[in-house]
């Protein structure tokens, strides 16, 4: 490429980086929102932003000793990690008060971002009541539309139920539960849907979950399992998780919600921001010691990788970036900054070995291509399975890690071949602008 084509368009891609760069900390509006740069439009989680914290106290009417406080923890962390929350706090408080033998609870969480970029605390209220309910599971059938019966009494009736996805009827969007009933449960029903009209009713305590707005028949089933929709995807989820894991034995009254900063401070976000710019910072510096000119094409390339993985965090939804997401980042910048460092010792090997610069670079190019569709691949692999199979930061560390090793692999295959192609005419593939040297003889 002729040196004037070089270096026009190579200033037309720093003034889009730029440009990226600048509305990653300016406000702009989008729609009703208004975001303090793109930063602020990426949506954090509890450990980075804060969030809401509740208390929960035993109930003066409940009826039941809390044997294993232990116990009750863990069934709160097990239901919010079920509606979907990734990095909370759940902690029993002991009342300074000697009198008072119970312990509270104290949990603290973060709720979706609304149409107005603020925590969305009514959605994050109803997650908190649904996994501190109270009651006992029961099911209800017969004749009338709303029986009143409790049926199946000598057997457990649910085996699982599970948020099933997204249906579309039309212009109308359902969210779908499906509900698997044991062998005996559904040889029950078949017998009541075969002997006449039949009608269920699902509740928690005084809570209604589900109920069937019209008899059932056999054609509703899929083997044991019946799908049942709700209008909302928060609902759909709560309702799924109510029954398959039915309520607390114990009542707790839940407290007025009450906002709290991140646990590490107001301002770890900042410091995250710092922790992810400074290891990029420590990489390009590096480069630019070992590999002279090599540094600028890593400098922009580590950059445009990191441009791209902060508005793959707005572009994808349902990403919250938490601590462990962070860390992903940090991963997936060190990932890029290696493959970078083998194209480099390639470059260094074929001017080595008496090819010119241009050829070097070339041949340089196409030999680090395997060795980092290598490390990207076994890092996906990581990432995949840690998403599969992991909850809470961990996610977060595998959903932000993932998307940066398919960036990084599009980074050095891409982007550092662009800007090598864009600057190297201009240096006149000078051997020691890259700091390239002919081995002894």
């Amino acid at each position: 490429m002729k040196k004037g084509r070089s270096i026009t368009l190579l200033s037309l891609i720093c003034l889009v980086m730029a440009f990226l760069a600048v509305m990653t900390f300016i406000s702009f509006p989008v729609g009703v929102k208004n975001y303090n740069g793109v930063l602020g439009a990426i949506e954090k989680d509890y450990d980075i932003a804060g969030g809401t914290a509740y208390n929960l106290t035993l109930a003066r009417d409940n009826t039941e000793e809390v044997e294993d406080i232990n116990e009750v923890i863990s069934i709160l962390e097990y239901r919010l990690t079920a509606l979907g929350y990734q990095t909370f706090s759940v902690k029993a408080v002991k009342d300074p008060d000697e009198a008072v033998i119970d312990y509270d609870i104290r949990i603290e969480a973060r709720g979706e971002t609304n149409d107005y970029g603020e925590e969305d605390v009514t959605s994050l209220s109803s997650d908190i009541a649904v996994a501190a309910a109270y009651g006992e599971l029961q099911f209800y059938g017969g004749s009338e539309a709303d029986p009143t019966d409790e049926i199946l009494t000598d057997g457990q009736v649910i085996d699982s139920a599970e948020y099933a996805g997204v249906v579309s009827d039309g212009d109308t969007t359902y969210y779908q539960v499906n509900i698997t009933f044991t062998d005996y449960a559904y040889d029950e029903i078949m017998s009541s849907i075969n002997a006449g009209t039949f009608y269920f009713r699902i509740t928690l305590g005084d809570t209604e979950l589900m109920s069937g707005s019209e008899a059932l028949s056999a054609s509703y089933f899929s083997g044991r399992s019946l799908g049942l929709f709700v209008d909302s995807e928060a609902g759909a989820r709560q309702a799924a998780l109510q029954i398959s894991s039915g309520g607390l034995p114990y009542r707790y009254e839940v407290s007025d919600p009450m906002s709290v900063t991140a646990p590490y401070g107001e301002n770890t976000a900042l410091w995250c921001l710092v922790a992810i710019l400074a290891v990029a910072a420590a990489f390009i510096v590096a480069f630019f010691v070992c590999y002279r000119g090599y540094g600028f094409i890593a400098g922009l390339t580590l950059i445009l990788s990191l441009l791209l993985q902060a508005l793959m965090l707005i572009a994808v939804p349902g990403i919250k970036l938490s601590l462990g997401g962070v860390v992903g980042i940090i991963f997936a910048t060190v990932l890029t900054a290696d493959g970078l460092i083998i194209t480099a010792k390639r470059i260094q090997e074929e001017y080595s070995g008496g090819k010119m610069v241009k050829t070097a670079v070339k041949t340089g190019f196409r030999r680090s291509i395997m060795p980092v569709i290598g490390g990207t691949v076994a890092c996906g692999i990581i990432a995949l399975a840690l998403f599969l199979f992991v909850n809470g930061t961990l996610k977060g560390f595998a959903i932000t890690f993932g998307i940066g090793a398919v960036i990084s692999f599009i980074s050095n295959m891409l982007f550092a071949r662009m800007f090598a192609a864009l600057i190297l005419p201009i240096a006149g593939y000078g051997d020691k602008f890259l700091n390239l040297k002919r081995a002894e003889a």
